[in-house]
C-alpha cells in the first residue's frame, strides 16, 4: 500500500450520490422485471462514485454483500439509486447502497435493493493508497460505521 500521508477526513454528505435510470426493455427478462444483472451494475456505477469521491481518486470493487432483492423493477419504471460512504479503513471503504422504484404521480419512493459494497482505492498504477478517514456529523453516521465496521470484522473472520 502507498503511503503518501493520510488525507484529511471527510464526511458521509461529501460521497452521497444519486442517480437515476430507467427500466427499458432490454434491462428486462421474459416477465418484464429488471434483470439483477442490470440492476448490479449500476449499482456498482453509483457507489464506486460515492467511493471516489470520499478517496478523491480511483475505487475498484473488492466485495458485495448482503445484496437483498426486495421487490421487482418493472418495465417503465423510473429507478433511484442513492449510495454513501459508512465507513473508511486503511485503503478501502464500505459504500452502502439502496436502489428504489419512484412513483411517477406521488414522488413516493418503494426500496427494492439495499447492499453494501467494499471498495479499494488505488493509485496510478492499481496499487492500494490510504483513504481519508470519515468525519462523522450525527449519531446515525457514527451507528453506521460501527455496523460496517463490524461486517469487516465478519467478512475478515471468513476469509
Amino acid at each position: 500500500m502507498s503511503h503518501e500521508g493520510t488525507p484529511p477526513p471527510r464526511s458521509p454528505r461529501a460521497s452521497y450520490t444519486e442517480m437515476t435510470e430507467l427500466v427499458l426493455p432490454q434491462h428486462s427478462n421474459a416477465i418484464g422485471t429488471a434483470f439483477g444483472g442490470t440492476v448490479l451494475a449500476w449499482m456498482d456505477i453509483c457507489a464506486a462514485i460515492a467511493a471516489q469521491r470520499h478517496c478523491g481518486r480511483t475505487a475498484v470493487t473488492a466485495a458485495i454483500d448482503n445484496v437483498k432483492f426486495l421487490a421487482p423493477m418493472r418495465v417503465g419504471d423510473v429507478v433511484v439509486l442513492a449510495a454513501r460512504v459508512n465507513a473508511a479503513f486503511s485503503s478501502s471503504v464500505e459504500v452502502e447502497i439502496e436502489v428504489q422504484v419512484e412513483d411517477r404521480a406521488t414522488m413516493h419512493r418503494r426500496l427494492c435493493v439495499d447492499a453494501f459494497m467494499t471498495f479499494v482505492c488505488v493509485d496510478e498504477k492499481g496499487k492500494a493508497v490510504k483513504v481519508p478517514p470519515l468525519l462523522c456529523e450525527t449519531a446515525d453516521d457514527e451507528r453506521r460505521a460501527k455496523d460496517a465496521e463490524a461486517r469487516r470484522a465478519r467478512r475478515l473472520a471468513e476469509r
